[in-house]
């Protein structure tokens, strides 16, 4: 077991409860395919390692909840995005039966990431920095802002991720991922959300 997959055993220890969902945990066939999709993602991405990360708040419900990859959805997996690191015919696996999800933030962002790509030859790495899905009470096809008891013990995850990704540049995408991240050591930028109208923003930002 390497370095990867030890990290992606101690996110599946966290416990879930009414409000928060660890997508990671379980035996059910959609935890497996997280577990196995977001390994897969950090073994592609270890082997091109820009050494920036890109941490947003939280998973969706219609993006990262279903196959454990952040700001992703399952429509990305059915077209060709980044050679040997994004896309189809790569390896990762969909949960949904009927036709794939779609996730306007990850349709915004993925354009965006190749581009990068085109001029750099990679891409930052993506992260959340509250890992688990928060919802309302018992509803987790819903969405919520994490409390900030969750940021904080996402925020150690983060810091592991730091480390094994030899991270020196983190971009926040949103307010309350940069105020998480304000004060470490790394070099920081901020990034507009692409939602609520901020796609336009947010790609001037990510240039």
């Amino acid at each position: 077991m390497d370095k990867i997959d030890i990290f992606i055993e101690e996110l599946a220890q966290a416990e879930s409860n009414s409000t928060l969902t660890n997508i990671y945990a379980g035996s059910s066939l959609q935890n497996e395919i997280c577990r196995y999709n977001l390994s897969l993602y950090f073994h592609y991405m270890l082997k091109n390692n820009s050494h920036v990360i890109l941490v947003r708040e939280a998973p969706s419900y219609r993006g990262c909840r279903l196959f454990g990859i952040p700001f992703t959805c399952e429509d990305i997996f059915t077209q060709e995005w980044l050679p040997d690191l994004m896309g189809i015919n790569l390896g990762y696996r969909i949960f949904s039966k009927d036709k794939p999800e779609r996730e306007l933030s990850a349709l915004t962002v993925w354009p965006k990431l190749k581009e990068w790509y085109n001029q750099y030859g990679t891409v930052p790495l993506l992260w959340n920095i509250c890992p688990f899905h928060p919802h309302k009470e018992n509803n987790d096809k819903s969405n919520r802002t994490p409390y900030v008891q969750e940021i904080m013990a996402g925020k150690e995850f983060l810091i592991k991720l730091l480390d094994l990704f030899e991270i020196k540049h983190i971009g926040s995408i949103g307010r309350k991922a940069e105020k998480a991240i304000k004060g470490m050591k790394h070099e920081t930028f901020y990034l507009r959300h692409p939602a609520h109208n901020g796609s336009n923003v947010f790609g001037k930002n990510i240039k």
